[in-house]
């Protein structure tokens, strides 16, 4: 009888709590954790047989998505509308459990987690999971953000439902890895200038120093080992003249190098365009004379081939597969990460 008993135990405050390890760049607001970047969120361990995820209001045109795997096994993909809901997992044995929580969409309103309750006689709060002492970051726009992945090639409209950034060629990439990162991407940017052309909205070189989405100097001293540049696409929509392109492209190096004194800085480009392929690899070429660790990698297109296509012309899960193949290939290469990391179990 007694083992059908849900015991459920007070709310744990989520800021400030040395038992939660955060996932990507985030701040602090009105006493919650406040998530906008895509594949941000925390984790924790725990012992126990479920638990309940409160969050703060949330005002958006659209849902936001977050994901919450258990021991390495997705149990939740939920829709959050206006923050009342309530993210339960139960049903759990009672024991201890890994728990990462994802927020796989992209937008300027922030998500804003709030408490979570322990469901469990003796339930408790361990020691958060190690993170991989491998490091990526990607600079990037859709295709990074997973902008219509999950949708059809007939869909033409985004919705966030047809979004989720676990899904893209950088997320996967990073599985194969084993390695820990952050995903600093925003849909239509570009590099001198947006999807529709223009100019006056904000760039790659400059978001991608910001704490969110809408800005704020990021400063936390997190150090990736490889950076993973994947921006350009939507200069097409200028089009942005070769030698804007060119200087554009110079300039945001040397600010990732200026940030990242000793990082691989990898530059991927081809998905969705090929109009700078030439200007791209000139560029690096010369660039890597001089700093050997800046490289340059060429995807094919997905234009055309329906079978790679998503939502609104962008990468399916076929293409993120066949991507994040290629990008692991040469992370492997020239970083020498041949074998598994391991990572310790935190007790």
């Amino acid at each position: 009888m007694e083992k059908n008993i849900v015991f459920v135990n007070e709310p744990i405050k989520l800021v400030d709590n040395d038992k939660i390890r955060i996932k990507g760049r985030y701040t602090v607001s009105d006493g919650y954790l406040a998530f906008d970047w895509t594949n941000s969120g925390f984790a924790f361990a725990f012992n126990g047989t479920g638990f309940i995820l409160s969050l703060g209001a949330y005002t958006a045109d659209i849902p936001a998505y977050v994901k919450i795997t258990v021991d390495g096994k997705l149990r939740q993909r939920v829709a959050v509308v206006n923050g009342s809901e309530k993210l339960i997992v139960e049903g759990l044995s009672d024991k201890r459990h890994r728990v990462e929580v994802l927020k796989v969409t992209e937008g300027d309103a922030k998500l804003l987690f709030d408490t979570i309750t322990l469901f469990g006689l003796n339930a408790s709060l361990r020691n958060p999971p190690f993170n991989s002492p491998r490091r990526i970051e990607f600079i990037g726009d859709s295709m990074t953000a997973g902008y219509g992945v999950l949708g059809a090639n007939t869909d033409p409209d985004y919705q966030t439902f047809q979004q989720d950034g676990t899904c893209t060629y950088a997320y996967l990439t990073v599985q194969k890895c084993n390695a820990d990162a952050r995903f600093i991407c925003n849909s239509g940017k570009g590099i001198v200038c947006n999807c529709n052309g223009d100019r006056e909205d904000v760039k790659a070189g400059e978001y991608y120093n910001y704490q969110t989405r809408l800005g704020g100097e990021c400063n936390d001293g997190w150090i990736p080992d490889v950076v993973v540049i994947n921006i350009g696409t939507n200069d097409c929509g200028g089009p942005a003249t070769d030698e804007e392109f060119t200087e554009a492209a110079k300039d945001l190096i040397a600010k990732v190098r200026a940030r990242y004194n000793d990082a691989h800085i990898i530059w991927m480009y081809g998905m969705m365009s090929q109009l700078y392929k030439d200007v791209l690899r000139k560029l690096i070429r010369e660039v890597s004379k001089t700093d050997e660790k800046v490289h340059f990698l060429f995807a094919d297109t997905i234009i055309g081939n329906d079978a790679e296509n998503g939502a609104n012309g962008h990468p399916n899960m076929r293409a993120s597969v066949r991507c994040s193949k290629l990008l692991y290939k040469k992370i492997r290469s020239v970083t020498g990460w041949k074998n598994d990391v391991v990572i310790p179990d935190e007790e």
